[in-house]
């Protein structure tokens, strides 16, 4: 009889610390990538009351592995960079995802503690008028990583098609990849014109 009540004392022991085992890390929680801006700075592991009002949950299971992941970006606001699937993609407030390639896919971590802290990244912003006077808008972004190298990553915005109920209704803005020597290029041509 003895030994059966410390068998079973012994297993209850056991499961209780497994359960605990997971919840204290932060790597069982579902954030959401749309976190409203207040609470994109709480640490829901030391304060699990805001869990509820910030849409987070608890996943059960740690064989889950697809939870999407996210840092932020300090400029330009609201953008970020989301890790699922093992891709990482930049998205900027109403624009379509894009996906980042590269070594720097194996530099950024998406940690709950990283999560926390802002990607301090670099924004150079141009619009140039061509000849046509057709106005080119140009970006370069600076990301560093954890690992502690940068990578640039070049983009062109197009000008938006469509009527303004279309836009702003069925459309996100597109951006698109453009190289770094093109952007160089076209920021010097434009530098040389004035």
């Amino acid at each position: 009889m003895k030994s059966s009540i410390l068998l079973f004392s012994g297993f209850a022991i056991a499961t209780l610390l497994s359960a605990c085992a997971g919840s204290n890390s932060g790597e069982n929680l579902d954030v959401p990538t749309n976190l409203p801006p207040i609470c994109r700075d709480i640490d829901f592991v030391e304060q699990p009351d805001m869990r509820e009002m910030c849409g987070v949950r608890t996943v059960r299971t740690m064989a889950y592995k697809n939870i999407p992941q996210q840092r932020y970006l300090i400029k330009p606001q609201e953008t970020s960079i989301v890790k699922s699937n093992g891709k990482l993609e930049l998205r900027f407030q109403n624009s379509l995802p894009l996906l980042l390639e590269g070594p720097i896919t194996e530099e950024l971590e998406f940690s709950q503690q990283k999560r926390l802290e802002k990607i301090k990244n670099t924004y150079d912003y141009h619009e140039i008028y061509n000849k046509g006077a057709e106005r080119i808008r140009i970006f370069k972004m600076g990301i560093p990583t954890d690992k502690g190298n940068s990578y640039d990553f070049c983009f062109r915005i197009p000008e938006k098609k469509g009527n303004a109920r279309t836009r702003s209704v069925a459309m996100g803005n597109h951006i698109e990849a453009l190289s770094c020597a093109d952007f160089d290029r076209l920021v010097a041509e434009n530098a040389k014109t004035k």
